[in-house]
């Protein structure tokens, strides 16, 4: 028995005990795996290489999203995982962080060999860093697509988010933190809800070619509007009455102008080319401009600022906010379309107001518009208050206006400039914030240019309708300035420089899709900014390795 007893103490373990050694040998190969598979990238061509370094030698190399146990995606894991599924609520694909392969190994259960759960792991990392400053900052980097709102380098730790996301256990709630925190973010979010559930039941109705419908008509294609204005939220759920089905009633064309007034249209309640161009555009076109006009207001800073100016190029609009309410708003016209006249899309700060200012007229400006007239009609120039200068300045002489200086303007030798007053291009008012582009707001004495909707019209600079009120909130703070005293400035005396008694940030942005009282408007892509940056999103690489990505 003895003899038995030995022989069974020297035999090998079997059963359960043999399974816990191999699993207590499994940790180590992992961590050597992912040691190797870190190693073995090349710098170049994963920006994220080091940071992720640095995360897995604080964890001495143990994997991040799995259970150490099971091997199998762990509480963050899972979480991650399904966050990762739901990303496309914020107008991002899952695909551009982990591709359908790498996916598909993740979503299959079951333990993993060691360099495959290592390999999965990483990748889980890789893709909360690179969703984690996309949600932050967005995922163009191009500086001629977009603007650098904040203004500072960007320096958040992702990988620091990282270690928290994985030790929390709540990477989702790390990653929405993230989220641009203005409501007009979280509102497009909402509507590219609202939008992706009418693609997924069909969409809406295209409504065909022909006359132009008003109210009181009849026409077979008046059943298809009904159905299209009702799917995009403008008309009711009620149905048609008796006999209705096909008339344009005035409950019709109500929805219509609603339709009209959230697409920057002309609201008159018809349906013309215009109106049948915009209600024909489809859902997945609408929803992609959702997505861009997300992408842009992660580019955006997280406080505009107590007081600030804000002028939505496409929609030909200014709003002045006061600590959270909207004091003012605008119509404004725009630069145009041709000719290098767009105006661009950036921030500065407004330091002082000019009122009855000089025209200093670009010299192409003089050359194509100004000189040919003159030299046409010898009294044009005198006429319009033009002058003949030496140089730009408040205090330059004019000179005489004879045949022998407009040859030297053309030559660039002299320039030209409007003398301040009613017919001045500039109006009575000039709002200053010194830029590279040398674009400011100002009034205009041709105020009947605000009763158009379309109103790209200017050679840049953005032209104000309501000059008065908006000074009155530039100098807030200035108790020597009150209305009465402005309209006086503007009206009477020479020109006149007064500083803001702080500066006042304006921002001029690009917005072709936002909510407001009306619910989502639509704009024109006015300068093609939409169309470059939806080229800019599909260039980037699906394997974001090979991409700019954060290294922190």
């Amino acid at each position: 028995m003895a003899i038995l007893l030995a022989g069974c103490a020297s035999a090998p373990p079997r059963g359960p005990q043999a399974g816990s050694d191999k699993q207590a040998q499994r940790p180590g190969a992992i961590a050597q795996a992912i040691r190797k598979q870190l190693a073995a990238a090349p710098t170049n061509a994963d920006p994220t290489r080091a940071a992720l370094l640095r995360f897995y030698q604080q964890r001495d190399d143990a994997p991040a999203w799995f259970d150490t146990e099971t091997y199998e995606p762990g509480p963050a894991g899972a979480r991650f995982l399904d966050y990762l599924e739901h990303i496309d609520t914020q107008g991002l694909s899952r695909r551009d962080y982990i591709g359908s392969t790498d996916w598909a190994a993740l979503q299959t259960p079951g333990a993993r060999p060691p360099a495959a759960l290592a390999h999965q792991d990483i990748v889980l990392s890789r893709a909360f860093m690179q969703l984690a400053h996309d949600i932050d900052r967005g995922r163009v980097r191009d500086a001629s697509i977009r603007s650098d709102w904040r203004h500072h380098a960007a320096n958040d730790d992702y990988r620091q988010r990282l270690s928290s996301a994985v030790h929390d256990g709540d990477p989702g709630g790390i990653l929405d933190a993230l989220q641009p925190a203005h409501a007009r973010y979280r509102q497009l979010v909402a509507v590219l809800a609202q939008y992706r559930a009418i693609q997924a039941s069909g969409g809406w109705p295209r409504i065909a070619a022909g006359p132009t419908l008003r109210a009181g008509m009849h026409d077979p294609r008046i059943a298809a509007l009904r159905q299209r204005l009702r799917i995009g939220g403008d008309l009711g759920d009620a149905p048609a009455t008796a006999g209705s089905a096909d008339r344009y009633t005035p409950r019709l064309a109500d929805a219509v102008r609603h339709f009209q007034r959230r697409h920057g249209l002309h609201a008159d309640g018809r349906v013309g080319p215009n109106t049948l161009t915009a209600l024909d555009v489809p859902v997945a076109a609408r929803i992609d401009t959702l997505k861009l006009n997300l992408e842009r207001w992660r580019w955006m800073p997280d406080d505009f600022g107590a007081r600030y100016i804000a002028v939505n190029i496409p929609g030909f609009s200014l709003k002045a906010v006061d600590h959270g309410t909207t004091a003012l708003t605008m119509k404004v016209i725009v630069g145009g379309t041709y000719n290098n006249r767009a105006t661009p899309v950036f921030a500065d700060r407004m330091r002082y107001l000019i009122f009855r200012p000089f025209w200093n007229v670009p010299h192409h400006i003089a050359v194509d518009e100004i000189i040919p007239h003159a030299q046409r009609d010898p009294q044009y120039m005198a006429r319009h208050g033009f002058q003949i200068v030496r140089a730009f300045g408040p205090n330059a002489t004019p000179l005489a206006i004879t045949p022998e200086h407009l040859q030297a303007v053309v030559a660039g030798r002299l320039q030209v400039r409007q003398a301040g007053g009613p017919d001045n291009a500039l109006g009575l008012v000039k709002f200053m914030f010194p830029n590279r582009y040398a674009v400011y707001l100002h009034s205009t004495p041709a105020g009947q240019l605000f009763n158009r909707d379309q109103r790209d019209l200017s050679h840049g600079c953005v032209r104000v309708a309501r000059p008065l009120a908006l000074a009155r909130f530039a100098l807030a703070g200035r108790d020597d300035w009150n209305a009465k005293r402005i309209d006086r400035a503007m009206h009477q005396g020479q020109r006149q420089r007064v500083n803001l008694a702080r500066p006042l940030p304006v921002y001029l942005m690009y917005w072709t899709a936002f909510v407001d009282a009306d619910g989502v408007n639509f704009r024109r892509d006015l300068y093609g900014r939409d169309l470059r940056l939806a080229r800019a999103l599909a260039a980037l690489p699906t394997d974001r390795r090979s991409a700019s990505a954060p290294t922190h």
